[in-house]
């Protein structure tokens, strides 16, 4: 007898045909579930940081594993993370390169306008500018890394893809990029206690948002088309492993260990 339930009787197990949770709940479960893992994949992804030229590889590298948790495949974060590293560095060194230019060139106006004395139209209208260039390529940048990790392509193809995949998402876009613009005005208002935090979390999770936010739209648009065109098998569908064993759960009979019946001893 378990604790709280008869282990001597069959229960149903979890189907394989069962309903998939809503992104939401799912996003929630699949955080609880890894959050350890998250915690060495972005501890990792800081140290291969600390040279700040290598930030683009390092996050190919980061969304590659936080792709390999959404896909739900087994992994080892130091070994699968210095290959991925390894195998994106060409594609990825050039958009982390633009990534921190793009940081500094925003700090940089922001300092200068806060600076002004008394800013006038045309001042407004730069860092108006600057504001929208800035969200327009945190949001390319959502689709180019996740294609870099998961497709074999130029990288000019990549960007002209990422462009067109904002355009298709924007719900998507406008759940990530809230999410992105909260996490920075909060770090910016703690800015001690984030300092502290982001070699241990922060941007692991923010993986995972971009993860459940944007990389469905790649599946949909660039990855499943392809596999049904080419006929191929899709390595992102798990009903394309094959069963050793066929899954029976939920159709056992019930097992009746009353004193009396035949059929078997009831070991204590």
């Amino acid at each position: 007898m378990g604790l709280f339930y008869n282990n001597n009787v069959s229960g149903s197990g979890v189907s394989k045909n069962a309903p998939k949770k809503k992104p939401f709940f799912r996003f929630w479960e699949v955080f609880g579930n890894k959050f350890g893992t998250m915690f060495k994949i972005n501890l990792t992804y800081f140290l291969f940081c600390i040279p700040i030229v290598t930030f683009g590889p390092a996050t190919a590298a980061l969304t590659a594993l936080m792709r390999n948790i959404y896909l739900e495949k087994p992994q080892f974060v130091f070994h699968d993370f210095f290959k991925e590293f390894k195998r994106n560095f060409k594609k990825s060194l050039f958009i982390g390169l633009l990534d921190v230019a793009a940081v500094v060139g925003l700090f940089g106006v922001f300092a200068w306008y806060s600076g002004l004395d008394s800013p006038q139209g045309s001042d407004k209208a730069v860092t108006a500018v600057t504001i929208v260039t800035e969200v327009l390529f945190l949001l390319v940048n959502l689709y180019i890394y996740p294609q870099i990790a998961a497709l074999e392509l130029p990288l000019s193809s990549i960007v002209k893809n990422s462009f067109i995949l904002m355009f298709v998402n924007l719900g998507g876009d406008l759940v990530a990029l809230a999410v992105f613009v909260g996490y920075f005005s909060l770090a910016l208002l703690f800015t001690p206690a984030a300092a502290i935090a982001f070699p241990f979390l922060p941007a692991a999770w923010l993986g995972l948002v971009v993860m459940f936010s944007c990389y469905p739209t790649i599946q949909r648009v660039l990855i499943n088309p392809y596999y049904e065109k080419t006929g191929g098998k899709n390595p992102e569908l798990p009903d394309n492993e094959t069963a050793v064993f066929t899954d029976m759960g939920g159709k056992e009979d019930a097992i009746d260990l009353r004193s009396g019946k035949k059929g078997g001893k009831n070991i204590k």
